[in-house]
């Protein structure tokens, strides 16, 4: 109990005046004072310091006052706006300047004047450690070496802000640069490694040693199609528009025997399904690259000469 009063008296710097007429159900029953942050109990509805309370809860599982089991979760704080404006109210003596009849809801505000509160030296932040009374402020001030140098002090730290401030804005897109950079560069590697296929090679035209590629039906209509669109004049001239428009559907409706318009391909760098015709590298037993991933890391070309220079 003594260990309880000396705690919740840290929380005071003041006395209470005529402390005997005070209303014995604003007290706390461990301290003997009126009650800081009141708390109730849920269980037995007993009250108490929040301080209190909470130290003797520490060493056993009880009421204070009924002894009934319960638990520090099981008190909560006092809302009753008639009680705490009572508190509020009570009349206090300030132990630093002896000013007394301030209401208890108004120390605060006390302490924000009193002369002698203890107060640091606003140098603090350039290394000043003087401390004092509120009284003495104005004359350390005066004194003061730190504050005297500040306003070069200030001039300094403003003339490194403006040099500061920008290499930081100027670093951050630098470091923004870099990571989508990165970021580009993993990507690509990715990419790369996705079309060397564990040593196995996408290309976009099928080797011919393996008959069951799923994509050599899809490859011939492109390759069927690119070949007309490549024919000459005279062969223009036999065909009209809308023949070579039915040539090309014939072709479609070939491959379609072999692949079913709603089989999906997954790309082997995005890991998305694609449609057979939209895979533009592959390699005959297993994997392929879409067209998307091609355009945005690189083109056929590229990746022609770097698997041409190959061992």
């Amino acid at each position: 109990m003594a260990d309880a009063k000396l705690q919740a008296n840290v929380f005071n710097d003041y006395d209470y005046m005529k402390d005997d007429s005070i209303d014995p159900e604003l007290k706390c029953p461990l301290c003997t004072l009126p009650f800081q942050s009141p708390v109730a109990s849920a269980t037995c509805g007993h009250t108490f310091c929040q301080v209190c309370i909470s130290q003797w809860m520490t060493r056993q599982a009880t009421c204070p006052t009924c002894r009934t089991m319960t638990s520090a979760k099981e008190f909560r704080p006092i809302s009753t706006r008639i009680v705490l404006n009572q508190l509020e109210r009570l009349l206090v003596r300030c132990k630093r300047c002896n000013q007394a009849n301030i209401q208890r809801g108004d120390i605060h505000e006390h302490e924000k004047r009193c002369p002698n509160q203890t107060v640091s030296c606003p140098a603090f932040d350039i290394k000043c450690k003087w401390k004092g009374a509120r009284s003495a402020l104005t004359q350390h001030i005066q004194e003061c070496p730190f504050q005297k140098i500040r306003p070069a002090i200030d001039d300094i730290y403003e003339h490194l802000k403006n040099i500061y401030e920008p290499l930081v804005d100027e670093l951050q897109t630098v470091r923004q640069q870099l990571e989508k950079q990165m970021q580009r560069t993993n990507d690509q590697n990715h990419f790369l490694l996705a079309v060397f296929n564990k040593g196995k090679p996408m290309t976009n035209q099928c080797s011919g040693q393996t008959r069951n590629c799923q994509l050599q039906p899809s490859i011939q209509i492109e390759t069927r199609s690119q070949r007309m669109q490549k024919q000459n004049n005279p062969f223009q001239e036999q065909l009209n528009f809308q023949q070579v428009n039915q040539a090309f559907s014939r072709l479609v409706d070939q491959s379609a025997k072999t692949i079913s318009p709603e089989n999906k391909f997954s790309c082997t760098n995005c890991q998305c399904g694609v449609n057979p015709q939209d895979i533009v590298l592959h390699h005959c037993e297993g994997g392929g690259i879409c067209r998307s991933c091609l355009e945005t890391y690189g083109s056929l070309e590229s990746h022609e000469k770097i698997f041409a220079n190959k061992p």
